[in-house]
């Protein structure tokens, strides 16, 4: 079953999916840790931003967008009360994550009990529950992870071995934001340590370098690959590594996605927003270039629907 803010959803049922997208980054550390630690929600501040996204998310709907996983973990403000009135009221599929819900810097205070102690939360989110919400007890749907910059540093190392330990024990998938092409050959080689399931885990941002060495490793390892930065003015540069993708026969295995801040978006532009580009523009645009129209709609329906599935 694929977990939602309405509750599980039967892997056929999801449709097409946007795998990596944000309704709305919240910058207050405060508001957003209180949220997730002590279920505390502001009415009047969700009534305003309720307002803005749900045409948005009708947009979308319109457009043949099924679900949305909704990549802010914790840390960034993950709002379920928000999310669930969105879904209820146009019948989207949200998937909610845990993962990421404490400074890094935390680390330094705990550092031998670091690991063990996100790996128990991150378990106790999935098996009770991230919050009940009319009647509903909303789980995870996956493990959001965000990797610094640089050499893979010790709280980076230990956040991936607690989503190991998460993933191993409640079957979540890990979603890993990864935004250095190099950073990937030290995750495999500490997954591999682990024993990872591989096909659990994906590299989200693999697109942002677009280094098809370093994707073709990942890929073989049984890595899932995320190219999920595919905004409007970039469709001619991510079709062509989408075709790469497609030649080389490795798109069983690839999510897609635009990485846009829906709030940001609609404030920035209003209802000429590029939140339904991937369905509006990209997707029509490949189909143009000779990509079969049943390969996009396998990766973006079928693939989801496995990535997404904890049995």
């Amino acid at each position: 079953m694929i977990h939602t803010v309405r509750g599980p959803v039967d892997p056929s049922k999801l449709g097409p999916t946007l795998s990596h997208e944000h309704f709305k980054w919240e910058f207050d550390d405060d508001f957003a840790q209180g949220m997730y630690f002590s279920k505390r929600y502001n009415d009047t501040h969700n009534d305003k931003v309720f307002e803005k996204l749900q045409p948005v998310l009708k947009d979308l709907v319109n457009s043949g967008c099924g679900a949305i996983a909704e990549a802010s973990p914790p840390m960034g403000g993950q709002n379920l009360k928000l999310l669930k009135a969105l879904s209820d009221t146009t019948d989207m599929h949200i998937i909610p994550c845990t993962g990421w819900n404490v400074f890094k810097h935390t680390y330094d205070i705990f550092p031998l009990e670091f690991a063990s102690q996100l790996a128990k939360r991150w378990i106790s989110d999935f098996e009770n529950g991230l919050d009940t919400i009319g009647g509903i007890t909303i789980r995870p749907g996956y493990i959001k992870i965000l990797l610094d910059k640089g050499m893979l540093s010790p709280v980076d190392r230990a956040m991936l071995l607690a989503g190991v330990e998460t993933s191993r024990r409640t079957g979540l998938p890990i979603h890993c934001h990864i935004l250095e092409a190099d950073r990937v050959y030290t995750v495999i080689e500490l997954l591999k340590e682990q024993n990872m399931d591989m096909s659990k885990f994906l590299w989200s941002h693999a697109d942002n370098e677009g280094d098809m060495e370093a994707i073709k490793t990942a890929y073989l390892e049984g890595i899932w690959i995320g190219f999920d930065m595919i905004k409007k003015e970039t469709h001619a540069e991510k079709f062509e590594l989408l075709k790469t993708m497609v030649d080389l026969g490795y798109t069983d295995r690839l999510l897609l996605s635009q990485d846009y801040d829906f709030y940001e978006e609609v404030v920035a532009h209003g209802d000429k927003h590029p939140c339904s580009s991937l369905f509006d523009t990209f997707v029509p645009y490949c189909c143009s270039r000779g990509l079969d129209q049943r390969l996009i709609e396998s990766i973006l329906c079928g693939n989801p629907s496995k990535y997404y599935n904890v049995e």
